[in-house]
């Protein structure tokens, strides 16, 4: 069993980065790389578009300037500055390379004047990339979601995406901060720190680069520093011919970032509210001297404190990556990560409410932990994946992943609901040791191009995914039953008790195979039909050390999940889409009285929409009505009584519930909307009736706003860049699980923030960010009357200063 543990400290991280410094100045002198090209004859927009994507360039260019003009074809091993001389001759039009950006503008005039530009307002990696970095968008021109880049518009579900520009410009570092700004996401906190996101009502599943089951407890235990991805691609519906699974939440893929072909060196340096303190250097350069090894290495760390009393945490991160042409179509990249996060004072339940529903009155800053409270994460991740271009645009895939994720929790709890005439009821009941040790094991190989037949041009993506992890978990717990004030939190009221003797150990191996198939048929040029299916396996087995842990084994062969879309385009800008897909979800994390798994949840997704692709592709606008039926999901068991310790940490047991539907809409506008004007932002209306009594989750509101912007002064005051944002929602009753008699209420809510940056030259930058502009108090999550009750965080100011240095 592979397990990278390893410790990285502050001195290390310095050490690695002075290494990639001096990895830089050595390649300093380089030019951008000679590269084989193999471009057609065809329009010169096009042709410019392919040497981009060819030679990973970033390219601007009026699209007026190249109108009506063609280029001829190139299959030669040339410089980029070769390349481009030869697809320029005869045009009238000339390059300008600037780092990793290619500028096309007129050539002088014979007179001796020179033609100038208007402004330029195209900023791409090609004509249908989908890399967001140095982009500065909001939007990306395509996504990577079913192994293969699509445009957004040629996409048959809600699709958003969170750039690298909006992550830098919300400072958005860990992936729950991300899923907060998303369109459509609402976050449900559960016991002992596992939380989720819930999209439409359904929990989100999770890919890294495309790959499903490599990713564990990604928002609550083990998550992820954002520093080293690219951008995140949220799927919104069922996602059965990605992952397998068909969960009709969704799924978010986090991209990773890749070498760039010229030198580059970035250092961010932030402090923030609750003395946060975070310095990141993301530095890479070619290897050799014809650009075809390029590297990368990415190191941060942070400290900081939390608005609420007694926690404090320190995250140290490193992140590796070597991208290798082997030849003119062949690419191999490997990589490595390894993330550290220690929580000392780490507080778990949230807070209780009084015993009829009513809030506490109490400050936000209030913690119920112990301050020896701690949580020990670490995730080390080693990837690798190697691709071939074949004639056309045919190409074959293959990558593996191997994860080791950690944790070691020790926390005193504190749980039960208020009494109002007593003004008491909690007790610091019982002090959990919880630890975790998970591998994971992932591998994805799929082959897809397009051909020609029947009068029209046709896609075809197959492939297939395994992955395995295997859990090894530890949970032992005492009980100290010690009344506590929650109006006067002690946080040294008990002294670190010694650790107990594991009193649960089971064994965990969980294994899904799968073989899937993508296609895209033209049925007229304007028209397109994707079919597509996967077929699944999945096994889980449950062993334990001991006598008293749970055995069981839950097994599901040959789950077929189709899938089925239409898009028509109206015209080059707007199209019109329908889609089908089935669900099917494994339930084994869950557990009836008797100890059984539950059955899967079963069910059917449908969507229909309109999407825009406007300006170029600078700005992606969607609208889509949805509608999901499903049966049998969870529901927590009444009659367990908090007595299943056996089979759930939380002592949880559960029932397979009725049919639930859930109906509504989503509005999505991303991208440039005026010239240097970007926009991120988001309508969801959401509504779930359960048949019979059967109460739905309830965390989802009725109406969610998710809106982002920036914009870049014009003239003389192009220095300055301002903006804005707003998260807002509609409240919502909820039913208390431990008294399902009493209902409450979360009120709605819209959070702003709002931020200035200003670029004082080439090198230097800064920005300062303030988040809860209004200082609001609210309620983030809402969970039982023991216990479950989070406040959201009160306003908190961020100052960032960027140094790029000449290279």
């Amino acid at each position: 069993m592979w397990s990278p543990r390893f410790n990285l400290q502050p001195a290390p991280l310095a050490l690695a980065a002075m290494l990639a410094l001096g990895t830089l100045s050595a390649a300093q002198a380089q030019t951008l790389p000679t590269v084989k090209l193999s471009i057609a004859a065809q329009p010169l927009g096009q042709a410019l578009n392919e040497l981009a994507r060819q030679a990973n360039l970033q390219l601007l260019f009026s699209p007026d300037l190249v109108a009506g003009k063609t280029a001829p074809a190139i299959n030669a091993m040339l410089s980029v500055r070769d390349g481009l001389d030869r697809l320029l001759a005869g045009s009238g039009l000339q390059a300008s390379i600037d780092g990793n950006a290619v500028i096309i503008k007129a050539a002088p005039k014979a007179t001796g004047e020179t033609a100038t530009l208007s402004e330029i307002t195209v900023t791409a990696n090609g004509e249908r990339t989908a890399t967001s970095e140095g982009t500065g968008a909001y939007t990306t021109r395509a996504v990577t979601l079913a192994g293969t880049e699509r445009a957004l518009r040629d996409t048959p579900q809600s699709v958003s995406v969170v750039t690298r520009q909006q992550m830098d410009d919300k400072n958005l570092f860990t992936l729950d901060q991300v899923l907060e700004q998303s369109t459509g996401l609402t976050r449900m906190n559960r016991s002992f720190g596992s939380h989720e996101f819930l999209s439409r009502g359904n929990a989100l599943s999770y890919l890294i680069d495309g790959m499903p089951g490599i990713s564990d407890n990604a928002t609550g235990w083990l998550i992820p520093d954002m520093a080293v991805y690219d951008r995140v691609e949220i799927l919104r519906g069922s996602a059965g011919l990605i992952v397998g699974a068909g969960t009709p939440g969704g799924v978010a893929n986090l991209v990773r970032k890749r070498p760039r072909a010229e030198a580059h060196a970035d250092v961010t340096a932030t402090v923030g509210s609750w003395q946060q303190r975070r310095v990141e250097l993301d530095a890479g350069a070619p290897l050799n001297a014809a650009g075809t090894v390029r590297g990368r290495a990415l190191v941060a760390y942070e400290e900081r404190d939390y608005f609420y009393d007694a926690a404090h945490s320190r995250m140290p991160l490193f992140y590796g990556i070597v991208e290798a042409d082997l030849d003119a179509a062949t690419t191999v990249r490997a990589g490595a990560r390894r993330q550290h996060t220690v929580t000392d004072g780490y507080w778990l339940f949230g807070l209780p409410r009084y015993s009829d529903g009513a809030t506490l009155p109490v400050r936000r800053s209030t913690s119920l932990a112990q301050d020896w409270n701690r949580h020990d994460a670490t995730i080390g991740e080693l990837f690798a994946d190697l691709e071939h271009r074949f004639g056309g645009d045919w190409k074959a895939k293959v990558a593996l992943n191997r994860t080791y994720g950690a944790f070691d929790q020790q926390a005193a709890i504190v749980r039960g609901s208020i009494a109002p005439a007593t003004q008491q009821g909690a007790r610091l009941y019982t002090v959990n040791y919880r630890k975790q040790d998970i591998v994971t094991t992932g591998l994805d190989a799929n082959v897809g191009g397009s051909f020609q037949a029947w009068g029209g041009r046709h896609e075809v993506l197959l492939g297939m995914n395994a992955s395995r992890a295997v859990t090894d978990d530890h949970a032992a717990s005492t009980s100290p039953g010690l009344p506590f004030d929650v109006f006067h939190p002690n946080n040294t009221l008990l002294a670190r008790p010694p650790h107990p003797t594991w009193d649960s150990l089971p064994h965990l191996n969980e294994q899904h195979y799968g073989a899937y198939a993508s296609t895209r048929w033209e049925l007229r040029p304007d028209l397109h039909l994707l079919l597509g299916g996967r077929l699944s396996w999945f096994d889980k087995q449950t062993t334990g050390k001991l006598e008293t842990d749970p055995v069981s084994r839950y097994k599901e062969s040959r789950e077929f999940t189709p899938y089925a879309g239409l898009v028509l385009d109206l015209d080059k800008r707007w199209s019109v889409y329908g889609s089908y897909a089935s669900i099917f979800q494994p339930q084994s994390l869950y557990y009836t009285l008797g100890g059984q798994p539950l059955k899967p949840v079963v069910g059917d997704t449908y969507e229909a929409g309109v999407k825009g692709e406007l300006y170029d592709g600078r700005l992606n606008v969607a609208l889509a009505a949805f509608r999901i039926d499903k049966r049998d999901t969870a529901v927590y068991d009444e009659a367990s009584n908090d007595d299943c310790l056996k089979w759930d940490v939380t002592g949880s047991c559960y029932r397979n519930g009725r049919p639930i539907r859930s109906t509504g809409i989503d509005a999505d506008a991303s991208g440039e909307v005026l010239p240097g004007w970007q926009l991120s932002s988001g309508y969801t209306y959401n509504i779930a009736r359960g048949e019979g009594d059967e109460t739905p989750p309830t965390v989802t509101p009725k109406h969610m706003l998710r809106v982002s912007t920036s914009y870049r002064l014009p003239g003389a005051w192009n220095h300055w860049t301002v903006g804005g944002g707003v998260s807002a929602q509609s409240g919502y009753v909820y039913r208390a699980d431990d008294n399902p008699d009493v209902r409450f209420r979360n009120g709605g809510r819209a959070v702003w923030d709002a931020r200035a940056a200003y670029i004082f030259n080439r090198h230097w930058s800064a920005s300062l960010s303030i988040a809860n502009v209004t200082d609001k108090t609210y309620w983030a999550a809402t969970g039982e009357l023991r216990r479950g009750n989070y406040f959201g965080e009160p306003r908190n100011i961020i100052l960032t200063v960027r140094y790029t240095p000449a290279l």
